[in-house]
């Protein structure tokens, strides 16, 4: 090779490496990991008394704890569902005042009014974020366990966002 073949070569390897080199940046967004700006901490947001909380998962198992064991009637598996009271994320008058009602947002856009007075509070209202000592996966990995008066508990998938509204 003659000494301007060597130095084409080297010149074309350059090239080659300062355009490959910016593919590699592409990893990082404005200094954070691209995994982590592409999957955000999911909230969990809390509306009451015109105000809004927002937790994640890690926020709420810094809290007191609670643990609920519930079989599942269609399938007769026995599930543990380990999270917090909703006392414990929303003013504790704003829940006691009469005829207050939650709204719950989960799933994909849907909504469910419940009016406080149709609750049994001798089972508190629980968000919960392990099933089976496992963290829930998913779009909003949150559950909210509620129990109707006369009628056995109930699972509220996929909760976003959980309101206390009062009664107009």
């Amino acid at each position: 090779m003659t000494p301007g073949g060597t130095a084409m070569l080297k010149a074309c390897r350059l090239l080659l490496l300062l355009l490959l080199l910016p593919t590699a940046a592409l990893s990082q967004r404005y200094g954070r990991p691209y995994s982590l700006v592409n999957d955000p901490p999911v909230l969990l947001q809390v509306k009451a008394e015109s105000k809004s909380r927002y937790f994640r998962a890690a926020d709420l198992r810094k809290m007191q704890s609670s643990a609920l064991t519930q079989s599942d009637l269609a399938t007769k598996a026995t599930h543990i569902y380990e999270g917090v009271t909703l006392e414990q994320l929303i003013p504790a008058f704003a829940l006691a005042s009469p005829g207050e009602r939650l709204q719950i947002e989960f799933g994909s856009q849907q909504i469910r009014t419940i009016s406080g007075m149709d609750l049994d509070f001798q089972v508190k209202p629980m968000v919960v974020y392990l099933v089976d000592g496992k963290p829930i996966s998913g779009h909003a990995p949150f559950y909210l366990v509620i129990k109707y008066r006369g009628k056995p508990v109930e699972t509220i998938v996929g909760v976003d966002c959980i309101s206390v509204e009062a009664s107009r």
